[in-house]
C-alpha cells in the first residue's frame, strides 16, 4: 500500500502523459454531452466527464510540481559547459526577457490578422483589437530593443549606475505607454456593448481557452508579486505588461462564454456585464501604468539624492 501511495505521490512521466490524455478525452466527452441536443438527456455524464477533466488537470499540475526539482537538477547538470543554456536556467532576468520574444512574435501575428480582417470587412471591432495588439508590440518591442543596446553599452564599459538610471527610464516609458492601452481596449468594449461583438471560442476550444486564461492570470499575478522588489526594472516592466495582457484574457473569456452559453438571449444584461468587466480591466490597467510611473519617479529621485550625497 505504501509503495502504491509513493508511486502516485511522485508519478513518473509516462503516468502524467497518460493522465493528460485521459483529461483531453474527458474534455471532449464532456463537451459533446453538454453541447449536443441528442445527448442532453444524459447531462450527468457531461458533468462526470468534466469532473474527470478537472481531476486530471489538477493531478498533472501536482505531478509537474513534484517532478520539477528533478528536472531542474538534470537541466542544470546538462547546461554545464553550455553558456547560453546555463544562463537561461540560472538567470531569471535573462529568461524573462528571452521568453518575452515569444509573446512579442505572437502579438505581431494577432495584430496582422486582426488588422487585415478589419480592413477587408471594415470592422471597428477587429480594428480596435489590432490597435490593442500594436500597443502590446510597442511595449514589448521597447524592452527588447533596449536590451540589445543595453548589452552593447555594458560591454563597452557603461557603469552600473548609468545602466540602472536607463532601466528606470525605460520602466517609466512602459508605464506611460500602458496608459494608452485602455484607449484601444475601450473601442473594443464599446463594440461589445453596442454591436454585440465579442471574442469567439466555440465547442471544446472555449474550455481550452478557459484553462489558458486562468493559467495566464495566475502566473502573471505570481510573477508580478515575485518581481515587485526586483532591482531589474526592465524585467518588472515585462511582467507588468504580462499582467495587463492577462487581465484582458479574462475579459475575452467572459465575453466568449456569454456568446457560447447564453440560451436566454439576454442581450441587455450581457452587455452590462461586459461593460462592467471591461471598465474594471481598463481601470486596473490605468492603475498599473500609474503605479509604474510613480515607482520610476521615486527611484529616480532616490538615485539623484544618493548621487548628490556621493558628490559632497
Amino acid at each position: 500500500m505504501k509503495r502504491l501511495s509513493g508511486f502516485f505521490k511522485k508519478p513518473p512521466l509516462w503516468l502524467l502523459l497518460l493522465v493528460a490524455v485521459i483529461g483531453v478525452l474527458a474534455t471532449v466527452g464532456g463537451t459533446l454531452f453538454m453541447t449536443q441536443e441528442s445527448l442532453s438527456s444524459d447531462m450527468v455524464w457531461g458533468y462526470a466527464f468534466l469532473g474527470v477533466m478537472c481531476v486530471s488537470v489538477g493531478y498533472c499540475i501536482y505531478g509537474v510540481i513534484k517532478m520539477f526539482p528533478d528536472w531542474s537538477e538534470r537541466a542544470l547538470k546538462w547546461s554545464e559547459g553550455r553558456p547560453f543554456w546555463n544562463r537561461l536556467f540560472t538567470e531569471y532576468g535573462f529568461r524573462a526577457i528571452l521568453l518575452s520574444i515569444g509573446s512579442f512574435l505572437i502579438n505581431i501575428a494577432f495584430a496582422v490578422y486582426n488588422g487585415s480582417v478589419a480592413i477587408v470587412i471594415r470592422s471597428i471591432w477587429f480594428g480596435a483589437l489590432a490597435a490593442y495588439y500594436v500597443l502590446l508590440i510597442v511595449l514589448r518591442g521597447i524592452i527588447l530593443v533596449y536590451h540589445v543596446f543595453r548589452r552593447k553599452a555594458v560591454k563597452a564599459g557603461q557603469t552600473e549606475d548609468i545602466t540602472e538610471r536607463k532601466d528606470t527610464r525605460i520602466y517609466c516609458v512602459c508605464g506611460v505607454v500602458l496608459l494608452l492601452l485602455p484607449i484601444a481596449l475601450s473601442f473594443a468594449i464599446l463594440q461589445m456593448v453596442r454591436a454585440n461583438d465579442s471574442f469567439i471560442h466555440t465547442g471544446i476550444t472555449i474550455y481550452v481557452y478557459a484553462i489558458y486564461a486562468f493559467y495566464k492570470i495566475i502566473v502573471s499575478v505570481y510573477n508580478f508579486v515575485k518581481t515587485r522588489r526586483s532591482s531589474e526594472m526592465t524585467v518588472r516592466a515585462s511582467k507588468n505588461i504580462n499582467l495587463a495582457d492577462a487581465m484582458v484574457s479574462i475579459l475575452a473569456l467572459q465575453t466568449a462564454m456569454f456568446r457560447e452559453f447564453d440560451t436566454a438571449g439576454d442581450v441587455v444584461n450581457i452587455a452590462r456585464m461586459n461593460a462592467i468587466t471591461g471598465a474594471v480591466v481598463c481601470g486596473l490597467t490605468v492603475a498599473l501604468g500609474v503605479f509604474m510611473i510613480v515607482i520610476a519617479a521615486k527611484k529616480t529621485k532616490r538615485n539623484a539624492e544618493q548621487e548628490e550625497r556621493g558628490n559632497e
